[in-house]
């Protein structure tokens, strides 16, 4: 049985004793530390209550630090980031202390775990005064197992100290039990978590000979004689498998059954199935877990690219932090849904974590919604920790359909040339394959040693040429020369550019944290003295990826804006722009470019907006971005000319001069008029305007409510940024945001300014019935509106 423990936690932000696993007696005697944070007589009742998952970083203050020499070690194309905490958002790390009084009632010889889906960072667990585990990995998933630290009859304790001032990374990461926390109760013996592993061969397309491993422990000292079963939902096929397991030890049982008439796993119908597994002593059920899978098959080709079911697949991919607006890493899985929904929209069809285990709900939506996978771990190591957070990895996420690859590295700048990398490679290549075996394993290779760049991957070679699909970083130059050099070898690009900027800004305002990457004298309005990152660059990476065959595709930098990284700007900016979307997951403008070659929708999108009040009779040039043929221009009925649209590319405009009305476009396919544009100049600020994300959620999920400052007319005012006040019923406001890289008012006040005519309210659901939320704004007419909320706990 396993149940749901995020509820009814307390939370105390700073350090506490122990602050060691060593203080007081606690190094040489168990159940020595009944003091501090740990103590069961602790009165924890001012303590703040808090339900996970939970990101205290995110609740702090914007600072501003920067290190002598610089320890970022001056990034190409990052200049203007001095420090690991510029870097990371300009959010400091801390310590905090989590408690949980919680009831058991488990007979004596069951097992009791408690399965944490993602703690950052350095985490230390007590339970009942009792030490009972540490882990260090902030993105890898680990079990405690309780059973010798709990009353199996009555009340229990468990303290937990996050110590988050240690990085992995150098983006924002966040701190605290930031994904879900599992309490499963389990008997003697019982199916090991994470130990059913799926594997199949197909054959005529969709039958195939499914072959089961499945992992048994028994924590008896008698041995057993027991029978695993396995049951494929929806089908008449089963198969069982008699073994003996010795007291305490753990065996692997192996079966295998053959099915027809399948539906595949495919990107626009991703069908899945249950496998059932049971354990039975006799005619005694003893444990049952649920395994999703799918079925499909996987070509990797060094000339001709990838397939999926034998058709041919353009890896459309996106790079992604996993932090959102309003919670920080805090991300549940209604917005994990919204977030991935956002991204398939403009025709994404993979997804890479960047750079570190994904959680397992995400996996599970990635199968549910047909997006394809790069599993990565988070760091290119053999240390002992690092292997095991590799084999975590693995075997958490090898049953889902959507992963289509492994990373095994990213950007490792100091080692990726040299010669022990080889032994690294080979080793965690050989424990991927150990566990999994059906995917070839990458890494991310950037041509640049934190020193100087290269045009070419040559030096690197003699490593990579290990690894059974080569991954670039960029080095555009590089791709083609390596294909030469090595022919027989797949190439993916691991990570490209999407391009730069802030959402609904046509000019660049360092001062305000605002980018436009389109802004002719960029240069010189980054006063930080730093390089702007170049214009055209993802239209023509992609467009080379495009074009060459033996290129996979291509992961886009990034899907969308995150914390930290807010290249090339300067403090206050403390978001990134290089995402597609912004914070808060609403399109910016190359949205739609990437939406124009990325899917067959038609697509004519113009930018800039037409709201520039003071440049009445000034030159402009305006874009356009789609996939039509000829593409004509107009402002107020007057043409600016019909221009042809090549392929994996845009139009501009020079010299369109601003009047206020409409600007427009016709788009024409072979000749026909097929789509139409308009952008017009609209009116002053008028209400405000509410949609939900989904009109239903489930009790303790999160309600997504975003935000528009309309016109009289309904339009989204594009220079509006009123400060809007919140108020939230039958639910619990959890974060707001806005997109805006420079604003550092607090996401968690009922108060929130808008930016660009645009905010997002998220909001807990905290009882059956429904959620309503309600905005105001000074002069502007309010709106309220109210989303269902059914009472079935789903995290």
């Amino acid at each position: 049985m396993k149940t749901n423990f995020n509820k009814d936690w307390k939370f105390y932000l700073g350090d506490l004793a122990p602050h060691t696993t060593t203080e007081g007696w606690s190094g040489a005697k168990a159940k020595a530390n009944s003091f501090g944070a740990t103590a069961i007589a602790l009165d924890d009742s001012k303590w703040r209550s808090v339900t996970l998952p939970h990101d205290y970083v995110s609740e702090g203050e914007y600072s501003r630090k920067t290190t002598e020499g610089n320890d970022m070690r001056d990034i190409p194309e990052m200049e203007s980031i001095d420090s690991r905490l510029f870097a990371a958002g300009s959010l400091e790390g801390g310590i905090g202390w989590y408690r949980k009084n919680f009831d058991l009632n488990v007979k004596q010889g069951q097992r009791v775990l408690l399965h944490f889906d993602g703690v950052y960072r350095n985490s230390t667990i007590y339970i009942n005064e009792y030490y009972v585990q540490s882990h260090t990995g902030g993105y890898d998933s680990f079990i405690v197992d309780a059973t010798d630290f709990v009353n199996m009859q009555g009340k229990n304790l468990i303290a937990i100290r996050v110590d988050s001032t240690g990085r992995e990374g150098w983006w924002y990461e966040g701190g605290g039990i930031y994904r879900n926390v599992w309490l499963e109760v389990k008997e003697e013996v019982y199916l090991e978590p994470w130990g059913v592993q799926v594997t199949y061969d197909l054959y005529d397309v969709n039958n195939a000979i499914i072959k089961i491993g499945t992992e048994v422990n028994n924590r008896s000292v008698t041995e057993k004689n027991l029978r695993v079963e396995h049951v494929l939902v929806g089908t008449d096929y089963r198969v069982e498998e008699d073994l003996t397991v010795e007291g305490w030890e753990n065996q692997k049982a192996y079966a295998a059954m053959n099915a027809e008439d399948l539906l595949l796993w495919e990107l626009e119908s991703p069908h899945l199935y249950k496998l059932v597994t049971k354990l039975y002593e006799g005619d005694v059920l003893l444990d049952q877990v649920e395994t999703t899978i799918g079925f499909r098959s996987l070509l990797f080709d060094a000339e001709q690219g990838f397939f999926l079911n034998d058709k041919h697949v353009k890896i459309q991919g996106l790079c992604c932090h996993q932090d959102h607006a309003g919670v920080g890493i805090a991300c549940y899985k209604d917005i994990w849904e919204y977030r991935l929904k956002q991204m398939k929209g403009m025709g994404m069809n993979a997804y890479r974590s960047a750079h570190h285990m994904m959680a397992p709900e995400v996996l599970s939506l990635c199968d549910e919604l047909g997006i394809l996978v790069m599993g990565e771990t988070r760091r290119m190591s053999s240390a002992p920790e690092d292997l095991e957070a590799l084999r975590t990895l693995v075997k958490v996420s090898r049953n889902h359909p959507s992963v289509f690859i492994w990373s095994i590295g990213n950007e490792e700048i100091f080692s990726q040339d040299k010669p022990e990398t080889v032994r690294t490679t080979n080793t965690m290549r050989n424990i991927v394959n150990k566990l999994d075996g059906t995917r070839p394993v990458t890494s991310a290779v950037v041509c640049w040693n934190g020193v100087e760049r290269f045009d070419t991957a040559e030096k690197y070679e003699e490593v990579t040429q290990h690894l059974d699909v080569m991954g670039f970083n960029y080095c555009r130059t590089a791709w083609d020369p390596y294909h030469v050099s090595k022919p027989e070898q797949p190439i993916i690009v691991t990570e490209a550019s999407a391009n730069s900027s802030t959402r609904g800004c046509y000019e660049t305002d360092e001062a305000a944290g605002q980018y436009y990457i389109f802004d002719p004298d960029n240069e010189a309005k980054c006063k930080s003295g730093k390089k702007a990152v170049k214009k055209d660059i993802a239209e023509a990476e992609w467009k080379y990826v495009a074009e060459r065959d033996f290129l996979m595709g291509t992961f886009l930098w990034t899907g969308m804006d995150y914390r930290g990284e807010p290249t090339p700007l300067a403090y206050p900016s403390v978001y990134s722009h290089f995402g597609i979307m912004d914070y808060c997951g609403f399109a910016k403008d190359n949205f739609y470019y990437w939406k124009s070659w990325w899917q067959n929708e038609n697509v004519l999108h113009l930018f800039p907006h037409w709201n520039h009040v003071g440049k009445e009779g000034q030159a402009l040039t305006v874009y356009c971005y789609s996939n039509l043929d000829e593409v004509e221009l107009f402002v107020n009925g007057n043409s600016y000319g019909k221009k042809s649209m090549e392929k994996n590319w845009y139009l501009s405009w020079d010299n369109v001069i601003c009047q206020p009305g409409v600007l427009s476009a016709k788009g024409y396919r072979n000749g026909e008029l097929v789509l139409e544009e308009k952008v017009e100049t609209v009116g002053c600020a008028c209400r405000l305007m509410v949609e939900p994300v989904k009109n239903q959620v489930y009790e303790d999920g999160m309600a997504i409510f975003n935000v528009d400052v309309v016109d009289a007319e309904g339009r989204v005012v594009p220079t509006a940024d009123p400060l809007v006040y919140i108020k939230v019923l039958g639910g619990q406001l959890v974060g707001t945001g806005n997109g805006n890289p420079g604003d550092h008012d607090s996401e968690k006040l009922p108060v929130r300014r808008a930016f660009h005519g645009k905010m997002q309210v998220i909001a807990r659901a905290t009882e059956v019935g429904e959620i309503k939320l309600l905005v105001s704004a000074e002069g502007l007419q309010g709106a309220e509106i109210s989303v269902s909320c059914k009472g079935v706990t789903v995290c």
